[in-house]
């Protein structure tokens, strides 16, 4: 009983990135998953028990203060270890002054647009991206430790933020010489504190650049437009062509545009983009298409979504004949935006779907007084499990099911 409580308690702590605040706030609610066991998780286990052994901590009273004791007690020597690893990536980096070096942030997009990228400069260089959404200063030298080979001559990393200042910090790691701004957007509200800050933190990887690299940002989004480098290219839709894709949405042609721009520059041919972009696969949870072996139509758009993909997904799915089913527990991270966003996809949803599946609390008052006089099913179950029992009584073979978000479980 002991053991199993130790190990949901040290899920949580993982969850949260052993961050003591979080995990307090994390600590009385129920979560499904299980500890992936890892040299950091391993540490911290060993320093609970030996303090449940020399009795300063009593297990079935006060687990929870001893695993954040040992947490506590370890992050001298966890803060050390990572300093130490990221340092070893900047030695590494430091010998490849031959090496192309790209980073790509933005509100919304990035992963995609940095795996497209990648695809397309692997017509005529070897490449490493960073592996799915590693995009702090540890995912940086994780990727250069462990994927940098001494014949990689593109490296693409991916830049994320939630505060003004990481950008920067990530570059000052990477040293990039091209750069891409997908996009300016309401995400990370929540430490960011408003749009106009946003756009100051991305605007940190045009400012890294040299004056001779190339900077490519959507000519679409007003805050792009602002943003400032000596070779800036503002890619409108409008006067970019339509590329052939099997990728959904039409938010992906501006993704694959940004890309393209930069992979020409760096000397690929438009035959071969074009032939890179008819066998585009999706990136997982971003609006991948998925038939269910019962004949349902997944669009599983879980990945964090914000308020500008949650209406490329629902435009997506409109124009189906059939049943439309949307499962999501809103938007995290929008701070004061938070009650405008959701009051815009409740009326969005209106239009679309024929049923909605709300999923946890966290914005449960939204969807309650946005789709008050809406005439479609709404239900609100307390977490996935409970949504996908749902599922039998509202879809049959041919219905469209869209998930829109998957919230982590400190949400």
């Amino acid at each position: 009983m002991m053991w199993h409580g130790m190990h949901e308690l040290l899920y949580k702590m993982q969850l949260v990135g052993y961050d003591s605040c979080a995990y307090w706030d994390l600590v009385p609610k129920k979560t499904q998953g299980r500890v992936k066991v890892t040299a950091r998780i391993k540490r911290l286990r060993v320093v609970t028990v030996l303090l449940c052994i020399v009795g300063l901590g009593l297990p079935l009273l006060c687990l929870a203060q001893t695993v954040a004791v040992a947490n506590w007690l370890l992050r001298p020597y966890e803060q050390s270890m990572q300093k130490k690893f990221i340092r070893k990536a900047q030695q590494i980096l430091a010998k490849r002054s031959d090496l192309i070096r790209i980073g790509i942030t933005g509100s919304y997009g990035k992963t995609t647009v940095k795996n497209i990228l990648a695809q397309m400069l692997s017509v005529k260089y070897r490449v490493v991206a960073s592996p799915a959404s590693f995009n702090t200063p540890l995912g940086f030298a994780r990727t250069i430790n462990e994927d940098l080979k001494a014949d990689t001559q593109v490296l693409i990393m991916e830049m994320g933020a939630r505060r003004r200042g990481e950008i920067r910090e990530l570059c000052e790691l990477l040293q990039p010489q091209h750069g891409i701004i997908t996009s300016i957007g309401a995400c990370h509200l929540a430490t960011f504190g408003d749009i106009e800050t946003v756009a100051q933190t991305k605007a940190e990887l045009f400012a890294a650049l040299p004056a001779d690299a190339v900077a490519v940002t959507d000519g679409d989004n007003e805050y792009c437009r602002a943003l400032q480098h000596p070779h800036l290219t503002l890619v409108k839709a409008a006067e970019q062509p339509v590329f052939v894709t099997s990728l959904l949405g039409q938010h992906q042609q501006k993704n694959i545009q940004m890309a393209a721009v930069l992979a020409r520059a760096l000397g690929v041919s438009d035959k071969d983009i074009r032939s890179v972009v008819k066998n585009l696969q999706p990136t997982p949870h971003r609006l991948e298409r998925i038939v269910a072996p019962n004949g349902i139509i997944i669009f599983d758009d879980s990945y964090n979504a914000n308020p500008v993909s949650a209406q490329s997904a629902l435009a997506v799915i409109r124009e189906y004949p059939t049943r439309k089913v949307v499962q999501t527990p809103g938007f995290v991270e929008q701070g004061s935006n938070a009650a405008a966003a959701h009051a815009t996809f409740c009326q969005q949803l209106k239009t679309v779907a024929d049923a909605v599946i709300v999923v946890g609390e966290v914005s449960r008052d939204y969807f309650e007084q946005g789709l008050a006089d809406w005439d479609g099913d709404v239900v609100y179950v307390p977490n996935r499990e409970a949504a996908k029992k749902i599922y039998p009584q509202w879809l049959g073979k041919g219905d469209i099911l869209l998930i829109i978000n998957d919230l982590p479980e400190q949400y």
